[in-house]
C-alpha cells in the first residue's frame, strides 16, 4: 500500500519549557492521509464507482470532516471524542454523465481548535480502458491497458500485449481462451511494469487444456530478445475471503479480505507464468482469495521473487510447479487456510549473504501465521501432501549460497506429509515456534525424506520428528530424485485421500510417482529447468 501524506504525521506535543514554569502544551494541527495510488487525479467511466479511504488524525480531537464537490458541500461527518478515524468515501459517476467532463472534490478535516487540513482531487470522466492494434517486430498484436469495467475476452486467434496495468474491475470477468499466449510489455524504467490485476469481486477464467495451455510471458520473445526474470509484474488477484489482517485491507489501492471463505475469483488451469518479478512483484499473488477459486496445473517459470505468494484466504492449490524461482517458491501467511497436493519446486538460483539477494534465506516453502502474534486468528492452517523440493546444490566445502528448503514458523500449523527435500546448501526442513503439546497433534510432519543437504533437519523437525524415531522421517531416499531429476518417489503408509475430497489417492512420498504417472508431461505446458518443454 502506498500512503500519500499531505503533511508528515506528527502526533507530538510541543512543550515550551522555562526554568521557572511550564507553559501550556500546543497540540499539533490536524493531518489528513489519503490511502490511494494516484496523485491528484482519478479516472472513471459513467455508471462506475470511485472509492477513497482517508485516515484522519487530530491531536486536539476531530471536529468535522467535509467533502466539497465543485465548491459546494457534498457530505459532512461530525465527531466528538475521536483523535483518529477512518473515513471511506464512495461516489458513483452518474450513468448519463458526459464523457470528458470532470468534478473537483476537496476533502477538509477540521479539529476542535478550528484548524484545518485538506486535500483536493480531480475526478475525470473518460474511458479507463484502451485497445489498439500495432505491429511488433512483424507480429500484429492487440494492445490493451487500463481498467476494464465490463466482461472481456482474450481470443486465441489474436495475440495480446498488456501495456502497463491491465485491471479487471466492477465485478467483471476476464476470459482467456485455451491456447492463448499473452505478452507483457517490458520497460527500461525500473519503476514501470506490466501486470494483470483482478480486483475484489471480479474473476479471471484462464482454463487451458493439456495440448493448448495458456501462457503469460515477456514481450521480448516477440522482439527476438532474451527474456529475463524481471521483465514484468505477474498476476495479482484480490478476493473477499478472511485474513487475520482485517476484513478490508488495502494493497496498492486495491481492497481484499472479508467474510466470504467460499469467494470465487475464477479459474487458473493449465497455465504457465514466466519471466515475472519486476520491482518486487511475484509470479502469482493471491490476496484473500477464497475456496471457490480453482488453481490447478499452474507453473511459474524463471521468476525473480516469490513464485506463489498467498496472503490469507481459503484457496487450495494442486499440481503446482515453481521452476527456476529466484526468491521463495511458495510463501503463505496472514491466516491462509487451504490444501495443497503435488507441488514441485526446483531452482538453480543461488542466494547469498554477501551480497544479499533473495533475502539471503529464500526457501522453497515458507509457511507463517503472523510475524508478531503467533496465535492471531484466523490462524494459518494447512494440509499439504506429495511435495518435491530441490535446491541449487550442496557440496561439502563449496559455497553454494544459503538457499533453504521448507520452514514452518510464526504460529503456522497443519499437516505436511509425503515430501522429498534435497540439494539445499543450508537447512532443508525446519519446524519451529510451536509449543511441544501441539507437535504431533495440530502440527504433523511425517513421511519425509530430507537428504543430500548441508543440514537435513533443524529445530523441532530434527528433535521431535526425526531424532525421536517416532515418525517415518529419514535422511536418505531411494526415490532417485536429485539435483537434476524431479521424477521419482517411494512408498508411503499415508494416503492423503484420507484428508478429504480435494486430495487424489497418492500413497507415495514425492510429487511425481514415476515416469508412467507424470502429471508434468500432460501436454506441452510445463517447462524443465533449462527452458525446454517436458
Amino acid at each position: 500500500m502506498q500512503i500519500k501524506r499531505i503533511f508528515l504525521l506528527l502526533m507530538l506535543v510541543l512543550p515550551s519549557l522555562s526554568c521557572e514554569r511550564e507553559e501550556a502544551f500546543e497540540l499539533s494541527p490536524p493531518n489528513l492521509l489519503l490511502r490511494f495510488t494516484d496523485t491528484g487525479e482519478i479516472v472513471q467511466e459513467p455508471g462506475n464507482r470511485v472509492s477513497l479511504e482517508f485516515e484522519l488524525q487530530a491531536a486536539s480531537g476531530i471536529s468535522e470532516f467535509i467533502v466539497f464537490r465543485d465548491g459546494e458541500i457534498y457530505e459532512t461527518q461530525n465527531y466528538t471524542d475521536d483523535i483518529s478515524a477512518i473515513y471511506n468515501f464512495e461516489y458513483t459517476v452518474p450513468l448519463d454523465q458526459e464523457t470528458g467532463s470532470y468534478h473537483v472534490f476537496r476533502f477538509e478535516l477540521i479539529d476542535q481548535e478550528n484548524r484545518a487540513d485538506d486535500y483536493e482531487v480531480t475526478l475525470s470522466i473518460r474511458n479507463t480502458f484502451s485497445e489498439s492494434e500495432e505491429s511488433v517486430n512483424g507480429t500484429l498484436v492487440t494492445v490493451v491497458k487500463g481498467k476494464v469495467n465490463n466482461d472481456y475476452t482474450f481470443s486465441a486467434e489474436k495475440t495480446y500485449l498488456i501495456d502497463s496495468i491491465f485491471s479487471i474491475e466492477n465485478n467483471s470477468t476476464l476470459t482467456i481462451d485455451a491456447g492463448s499466449t499473452v505478452y507483457f510489455k517490458t520497460y527500461e524504467d525500473p519503476l514501470l511494469r506490466s501486470q494483470i490485476i483482478v480486483s475484489q469481486g471480479s474473476r479471471i477464467i484462464a482454463e487451458g487444456v493439456q495440448e493448448s495451455p495458456i501462457v503469460f510471458t515477456s514481450d521480448k520473445l516477440i522482439m527476438g530478445q532474451d527474456p529475463s526474470p524481471t521483465d514484468w509484474g505477474g498476476i495479482v488477484i484480490y478476493g473477499s475471503a478472511p485474513s487475520n489482517q482485517g476484513n478490508a485491507i488495502l494493497d496498492n489501492g486495491y481492497r481484499y479480505g472479508g467474510n466470504n471463505p467460499n469467494d470465487n475469483s475464477g479459474i487458473l488451469k493449465y497455465v504457465r507464468i514466466e519471466y515475472a518479478g519486476k520491482n518486487g512483484a511475484h509470479g502469482l499473488t493471491l490476496n484473500g482469495v477464497g475456496s471457490g477459486t480453482t488453481v490447478q496445473l499452474v507453473q511459474v517459470y524463471s521468476n525473480e521473487n516469490i513464485a506463489f505468494r498467498i496472503r490469507g484466504g481459503r484457496v487450495s492449490l494442486k499440481y503446482l510447479g515453481g521452476i527456476g524461482h529466484g526468491g521463495y517458491g511458495f510463501w503463505a501467511d496472514h491466516g491462509w487456510q487451504g490444501n495443497g497436493q503435488f507441488w514441485i519446486f526446483q531452482t538453480k538460483r543461488i542466494n547469498t549473504l554477501v551480497p544479499i539477494n533473495f533475502w539471503n534465506q529464500a526457501r522453497s516453502i515458507e509457511l507463517r501465521n503472523d510475524e508478531n502474534s503467533l496465535t492471531l486468528q484466523p490462524r494459518t492452517q494447512f494440509r499439504i501432501s506429495n511435495v518435491t523440493l530441490i535446491g541449487n546444490g550442496y557440496e561439502p566445502g563449496v559455497n553454494n549460497g544459503t538457499r533453504r528448503g521448507v520452514r514452518i514458523r510464526r504460529g503456522a500449523l497443519g499437516i505436511f506429509q509425503n515430501a522429498l527435500i534435497t540439494a539445499f546448501p543450508n537447512d532443508a526442513a525446519r519446524v519451529e515456534d510451536l509449543p511441544i503439546e501441539q507437535l504431533g497433534q495440530d502440527m504433523v510432519f511425517d513421511n519425509i525424506r530430507s537428504y543430500g543437504n548441508q543440514v537435513n533437519f533443524s529445530q523441532e523437525a530434527a528433535t521431535f520428528f526425526f531424532e525421536s524415531g517416532n515418525y517415518n522421517v529419514r535422511d536418505n531416499s531411494s526415490s532417485g530424485v536429485d539435483l537434476n531429476n524431479i521424477i521419482g518417489s517411494e512408498p508411503s503408509p499415508f494416503n492423503p485421500s484420507a484428508l478429504g475430497a480435494f486430495f487424489t489417492s497418492a500413497a507415495y512420498i514425492g510429487a511425481v510417482e514415476n515416469q508412467s504417472n507424470d502429471w508434468t508431461k500432460q501436454g506441452g505446458w510445463f517447462k524443465n529447468l533449462d527452458g525446454s518443454i517436458r
